[in-house]
Order: structure tokens, then C-alpha cells, then sequence
């Protein structure tokens, strides 16, 4: 009944030369492809975009060096240092890798679960050190 439409666009280029209908037309094609090509997204973790595609290698190596120091803590007895690279290499996994995948899902039970043995687990005392050491020299 009383619907607006909108103004034809030949109605438009039709009072002007065709030069001009011409470059009009050709200039709304490029602002639609234009318009195609820049998508606008947004990005949960702002960090992931800071990581060029080629530094993916170097992530994953820094992920390595980081459970070996946690390794290396744990046969040196420092489990304060260990605790800490094991945090590291969590939080690094949450941050930059997929969260849905399969691969990074049992990395992070992995690492959740030796956490939770980390803390469970009590250094010997020295007393109990030395009466051992006595023990097995008196028996020689």
C-alpha cells in the first residue's frame, strides 16, 4: 500500500553521460569487492595475532625448552623451579595453541595431572638422610 522504494539506479545514470553512468558503475563494483575482501572479526586472545606464521616453529621449541627445564628441576631436586616451568608451559598452552584440539586437550591433562603429583610429592628430610647413611655404614 504505502511501501517506499528505492530510486532506481538507472533512473539515476540515466541524466548523466554515459562516461560518467559508466565510471559510476565500474566505481560501485570495486567498492563492493573492496568491501568483500576486509572482513572485520573479532579475536578473543589479542596475543595469537601478535605470532607471524613462521614463528610457530620457535613457540613450539620454547615450548620444548620449558619442559625440559622442568625436567632438569625435577632431577635436581628444585621443585620450586620445576613448578614453575611446568606453569609456563600451561599457561603457553592455553594461550597460543587450540584450545578444541585433540593434541593440545591431552597436553593439558598431562601437564594438569603432573602438577597435581608435584604437590602431592615431599622432599626427604636431612635428618632422615643422614640416619639412613648411618644405618648403612653400622651394617658394614
Amino acid at each position: 500500500a504505502g511501501e517506499a522504494t528505492a530510486p532506481a539506479p538507472a533512473a539515476s545514470t540515466a541524466s548523466q553521460p554515459r562516461w560518467q553512468a559508466t565510471l559510476h558503475r565500474t566505481w560501485e563494483c570495486v567498492r563492493d569487492e573492496v568491501r568483500g575482501l576486509v572482513r572485520v572479526s573479532r579475536i578473543d586472545h589479542p596475543d595469537a595475532i601478535l605470532l607471524a606464521p613462521d614463528q610457530a616453529f620457535f613457540l613450539r621449541e620454547n615450548l620444548k625448552l620449558k619442559l625440559l627445564n622442568a625436567r632438569l628441576g625435577l632431577l635436581a631436586r628444585r621443585m620450586d623451579s620445576a613448578r614453575a616451568d611446568l606453569a609456563g608451559a600451561y599457561s603457553a598452552l592455553g594461550k597460543y595453541f587450540d584450545p578444541a584440539s585433540r593434541r593440545t586437550q591431552n597436553a593439558t591433562a598431562a601437564l594438569q595431572q603432573l602438577q597435581a603429583h608435584m604437590k602431592t610429592v615431599e622432599m626427604p628430610a636431612l635428618e632422615d638422610t643422614f640416619a639412613a647413611l648411618a644405618t648403612a655404614a653400622a651394617g658394614r
